[in-house]
């Protein structure tokens, strides 16, 4: 999966204040994330890392060209077992507008000259995208085609690829072809949502700077978060009082636990006097969750027809 769309979550996808994260002087999240021309959701990020890992897998082609359908785009999302019905083919076929109609502002890198600068980048994620006819008439035209949403969902949701194809802007094609990618495990984010999928995906970056934790036994690593607004505005967490923010920390973080065991605890702490921190526990982590973009061949995806 794209790594910085990856970290920049909960700056990119909602109606807030993007915010700022910096840890230990480290500025993990910029200020200058920005979406325009549409407002994004969770499903949008989804969908778009569904797409990047199709592109991957079919050995990121040099024209960004790829095809898929929305039962295959379900069952990546989903899991394995999912047959859309019509409500979730319109959520895709609405996701996938949007994020045509949406320009990414991308920190800390020169589009043009394709290499980092101290500047931003205000790109498209597609140069082109294709959606069946009769999949955008059905929802044009909502019964008029003589089938309930149900029916018409599972019927053209196991449609063979092609359905949905689309070409990727080449700017940011060559930027996935260029930088690192993060191992996505799809099982996991098929757990999450909200806050707690982007605690996770913020907190497996490989740019969170950890420090093992002393004296333990388990090999474990930590890092504290001061909760400052801005910091929680840059994690996806908007409430209105400190109060609230902690709580929904406190929350969100059980379900990352659960989901994924490498982590042990996500504790928000603070109030009566003092500051807020969130404190991230995690077993130490001997790879890094980059790796470099795969060659044909190497990943395998399984698909259905």
């Amino acid at each position: 999966m794209d790594e910085d769309a990856a970290t920049a979550a909960g700056q990119l996808f909602g109606d807030g204040p993007a915010g700022l994260l910096v840890v230990d002087h480290r500025e993990l999240l910029s200020s200058t994330a920005r979406v325009v021309g549409a407002q994004l959701g969770e499903l949008h990020f989804k969908v778009w890392m569904a797409l990047v890992t199709l592109h991957v897998a079919t050995g990121q082609p040099e024209n960004g060209a790829g095809e898929t359908s929305v039962g295959e785009l379900a069952r990546i999302i989903w899991g394995a077992r999912t047959h859309p019905g019509g409500s979730q083919t319109r959520e895709i076929l609405k996701a996938l507008t949007g994020l045509d109609n949406a320009k990414f502002t991308l920190p800390g890198y020169h589009g043009i000259k394709q290499r980092a600068a101290p500047g931003i980048t205000r790109t498209s994620l597609f140069s082109e995208l294709y959606i069946d006819g009769t999949l955008l008439r059905a929802f044009q035209e909502q019964g008029q085609h003589g089938m309930n949403l149900t029916d018409f969902g599972r019927e053209h949701g196991g449609k063979g690829r092609g359905t949905i194809a689309w070409k990727l802007h080449e700017r940011y094609r060559d930027r996935l072809a260029d930088s690192e990618l993060r191992r996505f495990d799809w099982a996991k984010a098929q757990q999450l949502r909200g806050v707690a999928l982007t605690l996770w995906m913020l907190f497996s970056s490989a740019r969170v700077p950890y420090r093992p934790v002393f004296g333990s036994e388990e090999g474990l690593e930590m890092v504290e978060v001061p909760l400052t607004l801005e910091h929680c505005q840059a994690l996806g967490v908007r409430a209105g009082t400190d109060a609230a923010r902690r709580r929904t920390f406190n929350q969100a973080g059980p379900r990352v636990c659960g989901a994924d065991h490498v982590f042990w605890s996500f504790e928000a702490h603070g109030g009566r006097g003092r500051d807020s921190f969130l404190r991230v526990v995690r077993e130490k982590q001997q790879d890094s969750p980059l790796v470099a973009a795969f060659p044909d061949g190497q990943l395998e995806l399984s698909r259905a027809a």
